[in-house]
């Protein structure tokens, strides 16, 4: 037994006494009232995670942990949800989670893992493969290629203001813009399906810029003349073909071999719009002998090789100019001019206007123009012999 003295009248007392036997001042409450029990917080089922506080420089942080376990060795492993600043925030961000709980991995993944899942998903194949590819696949591929600073990011954290920089890059097309808009809408829904994200963000994305900015130049009847003096020079055969067909510069030159069939006489392709993609259109009969020339399995293009070897799209551009130039056309044009050509032609020739919207993959004016449905190929290629 241990003796404290009595504020009141500073007597001995035990330490267990009830009150003072000098003044009867009551010890027990007064312990009480000097030192109050501390409040303690509820203690959380098991399996619903925890909080903990980390003390830093700038002040405490509180990390949410989840799914904790234990590990070959004896050491406990969990999931973190985040670290916030006020303990109110951890409260709600775990409640949440309890709320629904996801798979943590799942929410850890990066851009690049997250479409490599939707790739497969979507093509039934790998991506990147090195075995031939389709015309959508190249338009995915190069819609990724083009969301380079969200690669190594994780996917779960990205939010649309992001994405939308992305879709909005002046230094990219518009058709470009779409292929990566594409990309970004086919991820988006992906992730939401697999309870990778909680919030699909890309569906506020929008594309803002305007249709075909590249800069259209049609060639003139003298130049035309000019590339048909010369069509044996290298890769004039190409701006003749591109001329006489419409297609965008990669709609041609990424369409896959399989989908060129010489002995009926078409192309089959498209990448830009759904009026653009998967359209047939009659080859010319001024181009065939070239375009059949060009055919060579050994090449994966039929325009992106130089009959040796197969060439980037920055190398076609080279030679595309160097042949202008061989033929002496001394005016810039782009591989894109050529598709302006075709249309002026057909326009010049008085060709049908809903028979050159086929052609051209343009979408109509009003709902029964952009119904292609009844055109044939019959009727596509009396238009466009026209020319």
């Amino acid at each position: 037994m241990a003796l404290i003295t009595c504020p009141e009248c500073s007597g001995k007392v035990s330490d267990k006494a009830y009150s003072c036997p000098h003044c009867g001042f009551p010890m027990q409450v007064q312990e009480i009232l000097e030192k109050p029990r501390k409040a303690t917080r509820k203690r959380r089922a098991n399996g619903l995670g925890s909080i903990i506080p980390l003390k830093r420089k700038s002040g405490t942080i509180y990390e949410v942990r989840v799914n904790t376990r234990i590990d070959e060795r004896g050491y406990p492993k969990y999931d973190v949800i985040g670290r916030y600043t006020d303990r109110v925030a951890a409260d709600a961000a775990l409640a949440e989670y309890n709320t629904n709980p996801y798979d943590m991995d799942l929410r850890n993944l990066t851009f690049t893992e997250v479409f490599k899942r939707w790739y497969k998903n979507k093509f039934k194949v790998e991506a990147f493969h090195k075995g031939k590819k389709t015309s959508n696949e190249y338009t995915v591929q190069a819609g990724y290629k083009h969301c380079k600073p969200l690669h190594d990011r994780i996917y779960s954290t990205i939010h649309a203001e992001e994405m939308q920089e992305l879709v909005d890059n002046k230094d990219i097309s518009h058709s470009t813009a779409e292929h990566v808009l594409r990309v970004l809408k086919g991820m988006g829904e992906y992730a939401m399906q697999f309870d990778i994200i909680r919030k699909n963000y890309a569906e506020f994305v929008k594309m803002t810029k305007e249709e075909d900015t590249e800069s259209g130049k049609p060639f003139t009847e003298s130049e035309l003349a000019l590339l048909w003096q010369h069509k044996d020079l290298p890769f004039v055969d190409t701006i003749l073909i591109y001329c006489y067909s419409g297609f965008r510069i990669n709609e041609l030159a990424k369409m896959p071999l399989d989908d060129i069939d010489l002995e009926n006489r078409t192309f089959t392709g498209g990448l830009k719009t759904k009026y653009s993609r998967g359209r047939t259109i009659p080859i010319h009969s001024k181009i065939y002998e070239l375009v059949k020339n060009r055919y060579d399995r050994h090449f994966v293009s039929l325009i992106y090789h130089d009959g040796t070897r197969d060439i980037s799209e920055i190398k076609y551009r080279e030679h595309f100019d160097k042949a202008l130039k061989a033929c002496g056309i001394t005016d810039k044009h782009t591989p894109h001019d050529c598709r302006h050509t075709c249309n002026s032609l057909l326009i010049e020739k008085k060709a049908d206007r809903i028979v050159r919207y086929k052609i051209m993959g343009h979408t109509g004016k009003d709902i029964n123009e952009k119904i292609y449905s009844h055109i044939t190929v019959k009727q596509m290629r009396e238009e466009l012999e026209k020319i």
